[in-house]
C-alpha cells in the first residue's frame, strides 16, 4: 500500500477541510441521513409496539429490516468496485454506510431483545455482528487519522517493501559505524551502537507510539545522541550525527509500518466477519421461514 493509496483513502474517509463548500455539503448530507435514520428507527419502533399489542410476529419484522440493512452495508464493497457506473460519489456511499451501520445496532437489540442470545447458532451471529461493528468503528477512526499522518511524513513507501528498506538502513548504519571506528581509531561509537542503536535497527520499533502519535521514538533517538555527545571529539560527533540521520529515516519507515499495517489489519477483521455475518444471517432467515 503506497501513500498514494492512502491519499485515496483520505479522500474517501477523512473529513474535508472545515469551512470549504465540500465540507458544508457533506455536513448537510450527513445530517440528512442521520435524520432519515432516526425517523426510520422511530417508525420501526412504533410498528413493533403496535405489533406486540396485536400479537404480530414482531421478531420477523425486525429480522427482515435488519437483514435488509446488513445487505445494504455489504453492498458498499460492490459499489467501490463499480466506480464506472453513475451511482454517486463513493464518499456519499460511505456516509450512508456509516449511518446504516449505526442504525443496525438498535435494530439488532430490538430483534434479539438481549445483548447475548442463548442458542449456539445465534451466539455465532452475535459474535460476528459485534466483531463487524467494533472493527467498523476502529476502521473509521483509523481512516480519519492515519492517511493524513502518512502524507505528513512526506515520503512514499510501499508497505511490502518496508522490510527491505529497513534492512538497507541497518546495513548503512553498520557500515557507517565501522567507518567511524577505523577513521577515529576509537571504538566509542561502535560500542555505543552495539549497546543502544543496534536494538533499534533490528526491526520496526515503537509501533504503539507511532499508532498513538506520542513522538516517543523521536525522543528516544535524540536522547541517545545527546547522552553520548559530550564524550565525543569533533570527528566522532560528525559520525554520530550521521547515524542520527539514518535513525530518523528508519523512524519514518517504522511509522509507515505501524500505520499502514493498522489500515490493512482492520479490513482483515471487518470484511471476513461481515461476510460470515451475512452468510449466517441468510441461513438463519431460511431456517426461520421453514420452521415457523
Amino acid at each position: 500500500m503506497t501513500v498514494q493509496d492512502q491519499t485515496s483513502s483520505k479522500q474517501e474517509f477523512s473529513a474535508p477541510l472545515a469551512g470549504t463548500p465540500m465540507a458544508r455539503e457533506q455536513a448537510v448530507k450527513f445530517l440528512g441521513l442521520i435524520i432519515f435514520a432516526v425517523l426510520a428507527w422511530i417508525a420501526i419502533t412504533i410498528f413493533v409496539w403496535l405489533g406486540r399489542r396485536n400479537l404480530w410476529a414482531v421478531s420477523h419484522i425486525t429480522g427482515y429490516v435488519l437483514f435488509v440493512v446488513v445487505l445494504g452495508l455489504v453492498f458498499l464493497k460492490a459499489r467501490k468496485r463499480l466506480l464506472v457506473l453513475p451511482l454517486g460519489p463513493v464518499r456519499d456511499w460511505l456516509l450512508l454506510h456509516f449511518v446504516l451501520g449505526a442504525l443496525s445496532l438498535p435494530l439488532y437489540f430490538q430483534h434479539t431483545g438481549t445483548f447475548w442470545p442463548q442458542g449456539r447458532y445465534e451466539q455465532f451471529i452475535a459474535l460476528f455482528f459485534y466483531t463487524a461493528s467494533v472493527s467498523a468503528i476502529v476502521g473509521i477512526i483509523f481512516q480519519r487519522i492515519y492517511p493524513r499522518r502518512l502524507i505528513d511524513l512526506g515520503s512514499q513507501v510501499i508497505y511490502e517493501r518496508i522490510p527491505t528498506e529497513l534492512a538497507n538502513l541497518r546495513e548503512e548504519a553498520e557500515a557507517l559505524v565501522l567507518q567511524a571506528v577505523r577513521e577515529t581509531n576509537s571504538d566509542t561509537v561502535g560500542r555505543y551502537y552495539a549497546e543502544s542503536f543496534q536494538w533499534f535497527f533490528q526491526k520496526p520499533r515503537f509501533v504503539l507510539s507511532h499508532l498513538l502519535g506520542t513522538g516517543r521514538s523521536l525522543g528516544w533517538i535524540q536522547m541517545r545522541v545527546k547522552v553520548l555527545d559530550r564524550f565525543l571529539n569533533q570527528t566522532e560527533r560528525e559520525y554520530m550525527h550521521k547515524l542520527e540521520a539514518i535513525a530518523m529515516r528508519k523512524n519514518g519507515l517504522d511509522a509507515h509500518y505501524a500505520m499502514q499495517g493498522a489500515l490493512k489489519l482492520w479490513l482483515f477483521v471487518h470484511v471476513p466477519s461481515a461476510i460470515l455475518l451475512v452468510l449466517l444471517a441468510c441461513w438463519h432467515l431460511i431456517v426461520v421461514n421453514i420452521y415457523s
